[in-house]
């Protein structure tokens, strides 16, 4: 009876290693291609011409296109344009968590994060703050 209940104690213990195990083994995702999507956007700036009153604006629905160019194992870089303003080509660099699916990105000027919610979709938030203001940017890229 004790050698069952020892045997059962280690299955326990074995059985989440070997679903962690699992995880981290998923397949990296191909992420060379161009990746399209919306992206919903608010920032404040401080007190210039074209914002005068320190004022929250909000731009819903903007269009963005990611193009990346390499890959890398986890590692993979490219370039971010977002459609209102295709003149603001910006160099991304990337890379992957251990489990494959989790994403940290940075830009010319900020940072972004995010998930593969498939191997053609991801979720991406944006981050930037500098001395003139700040901003944040959320939405789902898919690839073309």
């Amino acid at each position: 009876m004790r050698n069952v209940m020892v045997l059962v104690l280690l299955l326990a213990l074995c059985i989440p290693a070997m679903a962690q195990a699992e995880n981290k083994t998923m397949m990296m995702p191909d992420m060379v291609g161009k990746w399209t999507g919306v992206m919903d956007a608010m920032g404040w700036a401080k007190n210039t011409a074209w914002m005068p009153n320190e004022t929250v604006s909000y731009w819903p629905g903007g269009e963005m296109t990611l193009t990346v160019k390499e890959q890398n194992g986890s590692m993979f870089s490219g370039e971010m344009v977002p459609e209102m303003s295709p003149g603001s080509k910006e160099m991304v660099l990337g890379i992957f968590s251990s489990d494959n699916q989790s994403i940290a990105m940075v830009d010319e000027n900020g940072y972004l994060w995010g998930y593969m919610n498939s191997p053609t979709e991801m979720e991406l938030s944006y981050q930037e703050v500098d001395i003139d203001g700040m901003r944040v940017t959320v939405g789902i890229l898919k690839k073309v």
